[in-house]
Order: C-alpha cells, then sequence, then structure tokens
C-alpha cells in the first residue's frame, strides 16, 4: 500500500493524509471493535447463540478481528513511520492482516456454492478456510520479510516495500499481495455468477414441476404473464449475495492497479498525488466499510431480535415441525411478499411438497441443507397457509 508519509511530509498536504487516515480509521476500529463485542455477547447468550452458529458468520468474525489489526497497524506505520525493526513489523502486519481478510471474504463467497450446488460439507471445510488463507498469507509475508523486502523505503520515506531495484520491487509486490489481492476479487464474483445460475435453475425447475401439476394451466398462464423476470424477483436475493463481492472489486482491484501504478511511475505529480490520496482513503475505509456489511447481516439481525424479546424464541421453539428450529434453515430467510409470489395459497401448499434444490432425498430420508447441519441450500420453507412464502439461502453476507 501506497503511504504518504516521507518526502511529502513537510507539504501542505501532509495535514490532509493526516486527517484523511484519522477521519476514517477512528470511526471503522470504533465500529469494528463493537462490532466483535456484539457478535461475542450475541455468540455467548444462549438465546441468539444458535442464529450465529455458520461457517460464512465465523469467517465474517475472523475478517472483522483482521480488520481490526489492519487499521491499528496501518495508522501507526502511516502516522509514525520511521526506519528499524519497528517498520519491518508495521509493513509485515497491515499486509498480513489485509491478505487474510481478502481471504476470508473470498472463502466466504466460495463456500456458497460448494454447500449449495455441489453438497460439500461447509462445517468441514471450515478449518481448511482458515488454515490455507493463513499459510498462504503468512508465506506471502514472510519470504519478503524474511529477504529484508519489507521495511523502510528511502526513496518513498514510507514503511512498505523496499528496494533499490523499482522493478524487482515491482516483482515483489505483484507477486506478493497485488496478484493474489486481485484474484480473491475475482474469485468472488465467479462464486456469486455460479450462485446467480443456480439461482435462476431453481426457478427453471419450480416451473416445470408446477407444469406437470394438476394446477398447469392456471400456474402457467399466471407465470406467463409475470412482468418480472427470475431475475427480478429474486433481486433481494441477488442483491444480498452480490454486495460483498462488489464491495471487494472496487477495494481490492482498485487498491491493486494503484499500488501498481505508483510503483511503476514514482514520479511526483499533482496526479500521482490524488492518486496517492485516493489510494490512502480507500486503504483507511476498509474496517469502516466492512463494519457497515457486518452490521446489516441478517443472522446478526436475528440474533439482536431474538435478544431484544427473547419470549418470542420461546414461543417459536414450541412450535410443531413446520417452524424454524435450531437446525433449521435460519441463514438468510427473505420473505417474498404477495406481488413477488408465483402461486396463491392453494399453489402454496403444492409448493411446500416439491422437491427443491434445498431438500435432497438421500437414502430414503430428507435433510436440509444449511450450515447448522454443514450445508447450505435454497428453501421453500413449509408453512401456514396464513404464513407468507419465503426462501431461505444459507450465503456468504
Amino acid at each position: 500500500m501506497s503511504l504518504p508519509l516521507g518526502p511529502r511530509s513537510s507539504s501542505p498536504g501532509t495535514q490532509i493524509f493526516e486527517r484523511v487516515i484519522l477521519g476514517l480509521i477512528i470511526p471503522g476500529v470504533t465500529l469494528t471493535t463493537a462490532m466483535l463485542i456484539l457478535c461475542g455477547y450475541a455468540a455467548w447468550n444462549p438465546v441468539s447463540r444458535r442464529y450465529l452458529d455458520r461457517v460464512s458468520f465465523r469467517l465474517l468474525v475472523y475478517a472483522l478481528v483482521a480488520h481490526l489489526v489492519f487499521g491499528i497497524t496501518f495508522t501507526v506505520g502511516s502516522l509514525m513511520a520511521y526506519p528499524g525493526a519497528r517498520c519491518d513489523l508495521l509493513s509485515f502486519f497491515p499486509n498480513l492482516s489485509l491478505m487474510f481478510s481478502a481471504g476470508m471474504f473470498s472463502c466466504m463467497a466460495l463456500n456458497l456454492p460448494l454447500v449449495l450446488a455441489h453438497n460439500i460439507n461447509g462445517q468441514k471445510m471450515e478449518k481448511y478456510y482458515v488454515l490455507g488463507t493463513t499459510l498462504f498469507g503468512l508465506i506471502c509475508n514472510v519470504v519478503p520479510y524474511a529477504s529484508g523486502k519489507l521495511g523502510w523505503d528511502a526513496i518513498n520515506g514510507s514503511c512498505w516495500y523496499r528496494s533499490t531495484n523499482p522493478a524487482e520491487m515491482m516483482r515483489w509486490l505483484v507477486g506478493t499481495q497485488s496478484f493474489w489481492i486481485m484474484l480473491s476479487a475475482v474469485g468472488e464474483v465467479g462464486a456469486f455468477l455460479t450462485i446467480l445460475g443456480y439461482i435462476v435453475a431453481y426457478e427453471l425447475d419450480m416451473r416445470r414441476f408446477h407444469a406437470g401439476t394438476q394446477l398447469k394451466t392456471n400456474y402457467s398462464s399466471e407465470a406467463a404473464h409475470r412482468a418480472g423476470s427470475t431475475i427480478r424477483r429474486f433481486r433481494n436475493i441477488i442483491l444480498r449475495v452480490g454486495l460483498y463481492p462488489l464491495v471487494s472489486c472496487l477495494l481490492n482491484i482498485s487498491t491493486s492497479v494503484i499500488d501498481v501504478y505508483q510503483m511503476k511511475y514514482p514520479e511526483s505529480s499533482a496526479f500521482n498525488w490524488r492518486l496517492n490520496l485516493t489510494d490512502l482513503a480507500i486503504y483507511a475505509g476498509r474496517p469502516l466499510i466492512y463494519g457497515l456489511l457486518a452490521a446489516t447481516d441478517p443472522s446478526l439481525i436475528r440474533a439482536l431480535r431474538a435478544l431484544r424479546h427473547p419470549e418470542d424464541e420461546s414461543e417459536t421453539q414450541s412450535h410443531g415441525p413446520g417452524w424454524p428450529t435450531p437446525s433449521a434453515c435460519l441463514s438468510t430467510v427473505i420473505d417474498m411478499p404477495p406481488s413477488e409470489v408465483d402461486c396463491d395459497e392453494t399453489d402454496r401448499e403444492e409448493t411446500s411438497t416439491a422437491p427443491t434444490p434445498g431438500t435432497i432425498l438421500e437414502d430414503g430420508k430428507e435433510r436440509c441443507l444449511d450450515e447448522g447441519q454443514d450445508q447450505g441450500g435454497i428453501t421453500t420453507n413449509t408453512l401456514a397457509q396464513t404464513q407468507r412464502a419465503s426462501i431461505d439461502v444459507v450465503c456468504h453476507i
């Protein structure tokens, strides 16, 4: 990451850099700390614990911890950059925490198509996500650290990659950070497109199923005249699933491109100064942006709702099998308003008996694919006729 202090430290723009860093890092670190405390309490409390028992949510917590480390070390390295052993560490830990958080979000995106489309055990994969990301991040940062390529860069006056040969420093930057950061963002987009295709296939399968039922005429005529397409019908699900990949692309790809550009063209100019300020703002804003996304996580919202109304939880658990239980699909239930449901109340009764992509019949037994049971899926919930239809997606949001 391109740090602003050094040769420009005596320029009037130094105060602008410092204000940008502190103005974004302080609320970001504060929000991230508050979110971790809140998540810890909700996971500790028996009333809300079951809502947070998700692989994707735990990966999100690991990423928040990495962002907390990144926010602190990035600030110290930016505002108090001096040569020495401390400068080496202030180059190592921001880079390591940055790669670890990017890897966690990439694993969150990868987890959904693996458990949903390929029926891979998500909970068993969790340790591989964490260990693989940690090991890869250590390799990409220990190697340049041990080689003396991280530390005080006398040319730029910053704690970052250092080398007397710009071409060599470019190779270290691309090979140990920029390429992998961009690859993780591209991987998230690929996982999102996989889920998008799965949702479309799900809808087409459901339409083919209804076309062969006794309600073929009514359903077909009703579905044929729907104004919204499949994508529009599931727009809430698609927006939620695609939110993290979108943010990752905006943050990771933009910072990687700016870092490579400034490494290749290090000369001082007004354009490079503005690029450096933009780069700095994106890095400093990471904890804040991802903290806001974590605050809107559906599982966390349900957990907080359970803490606020514990009496509703006891009432929910007292209902029959049709109601959600600790082992039911609870991750991202998205209620569908009547205008978005292709079936009337009579059709909904029949839909509840249909085999959906979220339900697999194996050895004569039906098992729900959610991460609480090491799986994930899209489920048309079996509710009473007075309930609204809903779709539950175990996803990385």
